[in-house]
């Protein structure tokens, strides 16, 4: 089957077609006989369209995760129903909590067996409405006709929003055979424009402002530029958390994180939200009844919970700033000089306070930071050094830094580097886990020999799951229970794959090793020694 000539096809070509159309060029999955005619369809197109195996779902499906946060472009994965599909729960929810364009292609028992309990190989009561509860968007194709439109309409919602999506096609509409209408990518919509009363309410808050704030999240990820500009007009900080990092780059006068970010919110007499829920902040920091607050979001949704903002602009990011620009004119010289000291003097507070409570970490930090070029992707599990990572790693672009949002995901950090650095080829790309973590994916390193994916992984090897060991001894006495672990060689684990490995100890082992791994043809592992560390949720939650 083509994309240009009207042909009868099977459901599973039509799906293929609507891949390609819409610019998937690599899709990650596992196949199983309610994909089989799925996979016979790829086989028929695999000079226009990639397939990457993995040897687990949940790999397939964080590979796909780490595609679409590093890239911004939709990220595919396709596997069986049942327990295939349950198996990438995880990884489906993170890119939830993440706001990643994931497109799970799950597959299905026959359509005529569907909801009636007859026990079918990989069969569900009600995968649809697990479906359902993991995306923003999801459809089922019941004919091979309908497949062409329920990929389109989880395409459009990837487009519109920021979520993942989820189609189910069933072995026989796979199967079967339809007369096919030419399939074509979805049409891009214009961005949403504000309407200008709530601009004129915005910029009037703004230009009354004496302390501003802008705070953005991954809403703002292609509008950095705007964002930028608009602090140096207004002479505001710009705090962020985790997938908002590096929009602002770190080297700017105005970029702040949560320590200082906090600081200067309890200051702010008007806050700025660029494309995030603000719920951390709500939650940890509170606002004061004569705090005003101006929304931006494509999502209305979010003007509805928590406390409602002073204005919202229902809006693109990009052309709701342009907006506000425009009307702000000429910024307040002397409020723009004021503010510059102040977030200095913050940002300074913070580093202080990072080097002097958790030196060990921020001496691995900077080995990192020294050792990797500036547009290096690090993927940051959850581990000691990856937490702080999280917020301490200076990070000049968008889509630098890669973690699993509010679910705090562990595990997903090895086979999520995996499909960065498919996506983004021309860039080192590393992944920083703990002993305890990498385990989850650890087996994904055959996936990465087989399809010659250099990314790199460390392995911080404490022997203890370090962040549940921690508070057991700190916060319970000292009742110490399934924290400690036994763990195998890494390096020998590493190259029984076929994968180069080193171990190493310290800062600039660790730095040493990492520009030996970026040099390297093929996936790389570098398992570094690590001492116990003091705990950094003072800072990093605080």
């Amino acid at each position: 089957m083509t994309s240009t000539t009207n042909a009868a096809a099977t459901g599973g070509e039509i799906a293929v077609e609507s891949l390609i159309a819409n610019g998937v060029d690599t899709l990650f999955g596992l196949p199983g006989v309610q994909l089989d005619h799925l996979f016979n369809a790829l086989h028929g197109a695999q000079q226009r369209l990639k397939v990457i195996h993995a040897r687990h779902e949940q790999g397939a499906a964080y590979m796909a995760l780490g595609y679409a946060l590093a890239s911004g472009r939709v990220g595919a994965y396709a596997v069986v129903p049942g327990p295939g599909f349950l198996n990438t729960a995880a990884a489906l929810s993170t890119a939830y909590a993440t706001h990643a364009p994931v497109l799970a292609i799950i597959g299905q028992i026959m359509s005529g067996a569907i909801g009636k309990g007859g026990g079918e190989l990989h069969e569900l009561p009600d995968q649809g409405a697990i479906l359902a509860g993991l995306t923003r968007w999801s459809g089922i194709a019941r004919t091979p006709a309908d497949v062409a439109g329920v990929m389109a309409g989880a395409f459009a919602a990837l487009e519109a929003g920021r979520a993942p999506a989820g189609v189910e096609l069933p072995a026989d509409v796979l199967r079967d055979e339809t007369d096919s209408e030419p399939t074509a990518p979805v049409p891009v919509t214009a961005p949403r424009q504000p309407e200008a009363v709530d601009v004129e309410a915005a910029v009037d808050l703004l230009k009354s402002a004496e302390a501003p704030l802008i705070w953005i999240g991954s809403g703002a990820l292609e509008a950095g530029d705007l964002v930028a500009l608009l602090a140096e007009r207004l002479g505001a900080g710009v705090g962020c958390r985790l997938q908002a990092r590096g929009v602002v780059p770190d080297s700017s006068d105005w970029a702040v994180g949560m320590l200082d970010g906090k600081t200067l919110w309890h200051e702010a007499d008007v806050i700025l939200a660029v494309g995030t829920r603000l719920h951390e902040q709500r939650k940890r920091w509170g606002l004061r009844p004569d705090q005003e607050v101006i929304r931006i979001d494509t999502d209305a949704a979010q003007f509805t919970r928590g406390t409602p903002p002073s204005v919202a602009l229902h809006a693109d990011a990009r052309v709701a700033l342009l907006a506000i620009l425009s009307g702000l004119g000429a910024g307040n010289a002397r409020r723009v000089a004021t503010r510059r000291a102040r977030v200095a003097e913050a940002k300074a507070e913070k580093k202080a306070a990072f080097e002097m409570t958790l030196a060990p970490q921020m001496a691995y930090i900077r080995a990192i930071r020294a050792a990797l070029p500036p547009d290096s992707v690090v993927v940051c599990d959850y581990t000691q050094i990856g937490y702080v990572a999280t917020a301490a790693l200076p990070v000049e672009a968008p889509r630098r830094i890669i973690t699993p949002g509010y679910q705090g995901t562990l595990g997903f950090g090895y086979a999520t580097a995996l499909g960065a650095k498919v996506a983004r080829p021309d860039v080192p790309v590393v992944a920083l886990c703990g002993d305890g973590g990498f385990l989850f994916s650890a087996t994904e390193l055959a996936t990465a020999v087989q399809f010659g994916i250099p990314a790199v992984g460390v392995v911080f090897a404490d022997g203890a799951y370090g962040n549940v060991r921690r508070m057991q001894d700190e916060q319970h006495g000292g009742k110490l229970i399934s924290s400690d672990l036994s763990n195998p060689d890494f390096v020998r684990f590493a190259e029984s794959f076929g994968a180069e490995a080193r171990r190493t100890e310290g800062p600039e082992g660790l730095g040493e090793a990492l520009r030996w791994a970026i040099g390297r043809p093929g996936p790389t592992i570098i398992e570094v020694a690590m001492p116990r560390v003091p705990s950094p949720w003072r800072l990093l939650e605080p």
